[in-house]
């Protein structure tokens, strides 16, 4: 393939669409080429698929419009009044063969897997008769000059290694553990962001009851705030819901918000176009924290639900800027989210609320992965009496914290802190 049109760089929607074609060919021979519709069936499957998406028409025939340009696909058009179907080209321009593809598809489709669970999944396209086959083939397909795959680090809590795809415009990092360190700079897209992208749409429905609680405690914790000394520094601003509360407690006060997922910004962007008072105030900065652009001081600082997105380099940086740019006394409120060590936890719904005739619910299921860290698994369901409308699902890391060990990061910088009901104020 010419260099402008090397599989690296595709979107997660023709990765998706490519790896269902695949799929299709083998396990559904007799419906293959596949319609528009059955095509994005395929790809909304809530079965064998991670994750879980639901495509509009309109979004799967963009993305079969790039295909078919890049020569990855090709129309079929029946010489009867019958639906146009799709089909992919990848033996053709790509040079696979059947248990490279196989391979490949499931890993579009899927995620990040170890070699048990691809030779367990591939079975319906292809057989491989041990696990030692599927590291030749894997490791065939990433000593190419344009690898296919890759193998993930084996991390901490893991059994066994991963490997991951290379086809989309990123590379893959193993979920449960990346953070936001991973986010680029100021340009957070929603292949880059798939926490932010399914949960944004449903944060101030489903998750934002603990701010009735919190917000209460910030007119308490930032009443002697001097909004001279500075902007109230935000990290982790999500849809803005925060945003209000800051203006109550400190209402002379300007606020820097801090928000990577471009997601996430686009509701507290529309929160700011409907509310002058908060728009007049309040910079939004969409960068991770490791990038921001900090302001010089701040009176107070507030991170609400984000300190376990945090890495080791952000929160080093967020312990040095309390200690060095915040004046001594100004108070810096860190949310302590449970648990604090990791643990399993059941599937869980923790809301559910009405609207119109539609029954929006949350779900939340986790795992250790790791000494401190957790996997969240997310869920959120639109019902319609006993049909499921829509469901999303996310999976997301957690850095996990207990009062004390906050402490003992902090103490190298010279801080201290006091509890509260569900934070800490950290100052110096």
């Amino acid at each position: 393939m010419e260099e402008s049109r090397r599989h690296g760089d595709l979107t997660s929607t023709e990765v998706r669409i490519l790896g269902c074609l695949v799929e299709k060919e083998s396990t559904t021979p007799d419906n293959y080429p596949l319609t528009l519709n059955g095509l994005r069936t395929a790809c909304n499957q809530s079965t064998s698929r991670d994750p879980v998406v639901t495509f509009a028409d309109h979004e799967v025939e963009q993305a079969l419009v790039t295909l078919r340009e890049r020569g990855l696909t090709r129309t079929v058009h029946s010489t009867s009044n019958r639906a146009t179907k799709y089909r992919h080209v990848l033996p053709e321009v790509m040079g696979l063969e059947p248990a490279e593809m196989a391979l490949v598809s499931v890993l579009m489709l899927r995620g990040p897997q170890t070699i048990g669970e691809l030779k367990a999944r591939t079975e319906r396209q292809h057989h491989f008769d041990s696990t030692d086959e599927v590291t030749a083939v894997l490791d065939s397909l990433a000593a190419r000059a344009d690898p296919f795959v890759r193998q993930l680090d084996r991390q901490p809590g893991q059994k066994d290694a991963r490997w991951v795809q290379l086809l989309s415009g990123h590379e893959p990092t193993d979920w449960a553990w990346s953070t936001l360190d991973a986010v680029a700079p100021a340009d957070v897209s929603a292949s880059a962001d798939p926490y932010g992208e399914a949960t944004a749409e449903f944060y101030d429905l489903l998750a934002t009851g603990h701010w009735e609680a919190f917000g209460l405690q910030l007119l308490d914790l930032l009443a002697d705030v001097d909004p001279a000394a500075g902007p109230i520094l935000d990290v982790g601003a999500g849809t803005g819901v925060g945003l209000s509360y800051l203006q109550l407690a400190v209402p002379e006060a300007h606020i820097h918000a801090i928000e990577p997922s471009k997601a996430m910004r686009t509701a507290l962007h529309t929160r700011l176009a409907i509310d002058a008072g908060l728009r007049s105030i309040t910079t939004v900065d969409p960068a991770t924290f490791e990038h921001a652009e900090l302001p010089e001081q701040a009176c107070a600082l507030i991170a609400s639900a984000a300190l376990g997105h945090l890495g080791d380099l952000e929160r080093a940086r967020l312990w040095r800027y309390i200690a060095e740019q915040m004046p001594a006394g100004a108070p810096a409120v860190i949310e302590v989210l449970p648990p604090d060590r990791p643990l399993s936890v059941p599937p869980t719904r923790y809301r559910e609320i009405f609207v119109g005739d539609h029954v929006y619910e949350g779900w939340q299921e986790g795992e250790p992965s790791g000494d401190h860290h957790m996997a969240w698994t997310m869920t959120y369901k639109v019902r319609r009496g006993d049909t499921d409308v829509a469901a999303y699902t996310v999976r997301s890391a957690w850095r996990c914290f207990s009062v004390d060990d906050i402490r003992a990061e902090i103490a190298p910088f010279g801080l201290t802190l006091v509890e509260h009901e569900d934070c800490v104020v950290i100052s110096h």
